[in-house]
């Protein structure tokens, strides 16, 4: 089974190397050979979306933190309007804007099995939100709104947190490594194609 890095065992952790020359295959001799090969986007590093939320929730700053935050607060508070706006107005459909939220939160996470289909669903949920308004269903198109809503939102907070683990993972040698080492990112020749990573059984 893959293991995944839990950047608290950055300080943990055994590795068995001391710098990118010491990984088997790897294209590098040096980390800041391969920092000049991503700033020229010949290489790009991919991260796990698991191990890039955790490590963003941990040590990301404070603006970051700060919109992942209110992106969350605003989730829970359409949640809440729904239930409120469903009482008021006695359109008790409006209710089911929860349990759609909760679904689409699900399955808009960037590791879902299902991410793809999920993307091009979260894009066509506005042309479906604009089709339905339009013809005069206003309680389905906010319902839409609501799937729509919380997939731009979770897609949101993941490219922050993944941006952040990326920079993070170029600049300090040693997170590399360790996250490297766990599986939590890889390295891609973008000219290749060519993938290097490891994985532990």
């Amino acid at each position: 089974m893959k293991r995944r890095v839990t950047v608290i065992d950055q300080a943990e952790a055994q590795l068995d190397w001391s710098s990118v020359a010491d990984i088997p295959k790897f294209p590098f001799e040096t980390f800041d050979h391969m920092d000049a090969a991503i700033a020229i986007k010949s290489f790009n590093v991919g991260v796990d979306p698991l191990a890039a939320a955790e490590w963003s929730s941990r040590f990301n700053g404070g603006t970051r933190k700060a919109v992942v935050a209110a992106l969350s607060l605003l989730l829970v508070i359409a949640a809440a309007a729904s239930v409120v706006a469903a009482i008021v107005t006695s359109n008790y459909w409006l209710i089911a804007a929860a349990p759609i939220q909760m679904a689409a939160f699900y399955v808009s996470h960037p590791a879902s099995p299902i991410r793809k289909w999920v993307t091009v669903g979260g894009a066509l949920s506005v042309l479906a939100f604009a089709d339905l308004l339009f013809n005069g269903w206003v309680t389905a198109a906010t319902l839409v709104a609501y799937a729509g809503l919380t997939f731009a939102a979770v897609r949101a907070a993941a490219f922050i947190a993944n941006s952040s683990f990326r920079k993070a993972l170029v600049k300090d040698e040693e997170l590399f490594l360790a996250a490297f080492a766990s599986g939590a990112c890889t390295l891609r020749n973008n000219r290749t194609k060519r993938v290097y990573g490891v994985s532990s059984e």
